[in-house]
């Protein structure tokens, strides 16, 4: 089956991947809808950088907190029903929200938001875990590449629309289409026929079931250790420089929330475009589309070096996008390689450290260069950071390519 036909044939013939598939994508479009007027109301409210940058800060702290769990969650429980009941309680927590916002005081409107997010907490571990179990496996590799790419779309067309439609509707009106979106996301993942986990008995599922062995797993198997940190190392150079889209937006291309919503959009759409890139001229293996991560990183950094060099916000959104392109290869490709090398027992598991990772250096990154913009010029900050990140695709490629080679033989 061709690479195109492969494609097709998920998005048109399996059903259940089509219902895991658009859930994903209604639910990340909703949240995304929601984080750029977000970023907007906070900087309107207090005009400081690294308060503003306390929303990002707000959206990672759950999953630092409890992702470890939701992935234990996961591997214990009918993931179907974890991921059903996460989207409903998602939906009431975006009425929280919207209350909030209309008191227009900072503490309650961020206090909500981790509400939001701390209902949410095993949605993603989960249908990580999930996904190769509604899918063949010589599929895996383009089912992942729509799966992850999913986040680009929906960042693309929830920022991108966020910003446009939070000068045409009203906060009220946007709140509403998220809450929807949860809504019928809890709905299509209902619907699942397929069981989400491989058949195990009562004894093993309920009573055997450890945090701990997914530590133990990571820790003895060095491949899955690196595809474990590579989103974490990566995020602390890269996480903090999103929520100064705001800022850049406002103060140097003068654009507002237009100006924010594209250069969300535009990390969208690389994140999209680059896994299907990647994997068309790099997915004859496993192993040569794994040593692709190094490399993708490298792209990010050279192409957000570029950014202070650019006079021009569609400029700047065209540096974004193929810059995204390799962040959101990296993205994939080792959640992909973290599937095929983890046992589905362990899946939710390994998932679930892999997003505590990532999101305590997403933390991490927020907090310093948050910090770092109230005192230096932003610009400089897209100087030094993308040179990081680049130095760390370059490290983790050399010390990870003779893993790659012994999996393609």
């Amino acid at each position: 089956m061709q690479n195109l036909d492969k494609y097709t044939y998920l998005l048109t013939k399996n059903r259940d991947f089509q219902k895991l598939f658009y859930a994903k994508l209604i639910t990340f479009s909703g949240d995304w809808f929601l984080v750029v007027p977000l970023l907007g109301i906070v900087y309107e409210l207090t005009n400081n950088a690294l308060l503003t940058s306390t929303v990002l800060i707000v959206q990672s702290a759950p999953m630092v907190l409890f992702s470890s769990f939701g992935g234990y969650l996961a591997d214990k429980y009918d993931r179907r029903v974890i991921l059903t009941i996460s989207e409903f309680l998602s939906a009431l927590a975006v009425l929280l929200v919207m209350y909030a916002v209309s008191t227009e005081n900072v503490f309650y409107i961020l206090s909500s938001y981790f509400m939001l997010l701390l209902v949410n907490v095993a949605y993603m571990p989960t249908s990580d875990a999930a996904l190769p179990n509604i899918v063949k496996r010589e599929l895996l590799p383009e089912a992942n590449v729509l799966f992850f790419s999913t986040w680009g779309i929906a960042a693309g067309l929830g920022a991108g629309l966020g910003g446009l439609l939070s000068s045409i509707l009203t906060r009220n009106q946007l709140f509403t289409i998220n809450f929807l979106s949860f809504v019928i996301s809890a709905f299509l993942i209902f619907l699942i026929k397929t069981n989400l986990s491989e058949d195990r008995n009562k004894e093993t599922t309920f009573e055997n079931t450890k945090l701990s062995d997914g530590l133990n797993f990571a820790r003895n198997n060095k491949n899955v250790l690196y595809l474990v940190i590579t989103k974490g190392t990566f995020g602390i150079s890269a996480a903090g420089l999103l929520a100064l889209f705001t800022i850049l937006s406002v103060d140097v291309y003068s654009s507002g929330d237009y100006g924010s919503g594209l250069m969300w959009g535009a990390r969208g759409v690389g994140a999209f475009v680059g896994p299907l890139l990647f994997r068309y001229f790099y997915g004859s293996s496993d192993g040569k589309l794994l040593s692709t991560i190094g490399p993708g990183i490298m792209i990010w950094g050279i192409f957000y070096f570029l950014i202070p060099f650019s006079a021009s916000l569609y400029l700047t959104v065209f540096l974004l996008i193929i810059a995204h392109c390799g962040g959101g290869a990296q993205w994939a490709f080792s959640s992909y390689g973290l599937q095929i090398l983890t046992p589905d027992k362990l899946r939710g598991r390994i998932a679930g450290i892999d997003y505590t990772f990532y999101f305590s250096m997403y933390t991490i990154s927020n907090l310093l260069i948050g910090y770092l913009a109230t005192k230096y010029d932003i610009l400089l900050l897209f100087r030094y950071f993308p040179m990081m990140g680049f130095l760390f695709g370059f490290i983790w490629y050399l010390q990870t390519r003779k893993f790659w080679r012994e999996l393609n033989k």
